[in-house]
């Protein structure tokens, strides 16, 4: 599509995580308004989400770290007030206390108007986390793959494999694909090696890793927004 145009602007925000960038993707005459945040729960968070989306007039937001289980409160109450919801809790193990809090997990949230479909992974990774949705509105579709590689656990070779397997089956789509989330490498430093190879990566599949800038209250790079080459400049 000749007229689409793609920005990635950083929009700070009063959190210990920052929004990791809102893209605008146009298609005269529609306009989407992408957000990705590490939330840190999304469970005591109803009101702080629905002034996210009001004060950057958000059309959908992907939330990593939702520490969320299916039948958390906060999805029936984001649905009644008129969002649209596709969510992943991080599996529970077998035997594990089920009160605990559920680290890990992600939700996608649209605004009214906006239709979102579950886009199933067939061979789910163990080094992170992934959704995927196809998102609606007007001429607008779009596939949105949302990424969460826990800080806690170090950056092994085989997270490359899992990913470059996401890739192989969203690369080739001939609608745009938004691959965005919290990947908890240090962007923000080009010589660093895990950085590098996400790149390189990125680079074979004929991609794009568009710069977002600090997403920590602490400084560093650690989300992404990761784009088909076509998708925007």
């Amino acid at each position: 599509v000749n007229n689409r145009k793609v920005n990635i602007d950083l929009q700070s925000a009063d959190r210990r995580r920052r929004p990791a960038a809102t893209t605008r993707v146009s298609f005269s005459p529609s306009l989407v308004v992408l957000g990705c945040l590490n939330i840190r729960s999304l469970l005591n968070k109803f009101d702080d989400t629905v002034e996210l989306f009001r004060d950057q007039r958000l059309d959908l937001l992907c939330v990593t770290e939702s520490w969320h289980d299916s039948d958390s409160a906060v999805l029936g109450r984001l649905r009644s007030a008129g969002f649209s919801v596709v969510d992943r809790p991080r599996p529970r193990v077998a035997g594990a206390d089920q009160l605990a809090v559920n680290h890990g997990g992600i939700v996608v949230v649209a605004a009214a108007g906006l239709s979102l479909s579950s886009v199933t992974i067939t061979d789910q990774p163990t080094t992170f986390e992934v959704l995927c949705v196809r998102a609606v509105t007007g001429r607008f579709a779009a596939t949105i793959v949302v990424i969460y590689r826990p800080g806690s656990a170090a950056v092994i070779p085989l997270f490359y494999n899992e990913l470059a397997a996401v890739l192989d089956r969203v690369a080739a789509y001939v609608e745009p694909v938004y691959i965005v989330g919290d990947f908890n490498i240090r962007l923000d430093r080009p010589s660093d090696p895990h950085a590098s190879q996400l790149r390189l990566l990125v680079d074979c599949y004929g991609l794009i890793l568009h710069p977002t800038g600090p997403t920590h209250e602490l400084g560093g790079t650690l989300d992404a927004v990761i784009t088909h080459s076509s998708a925007g400049r």
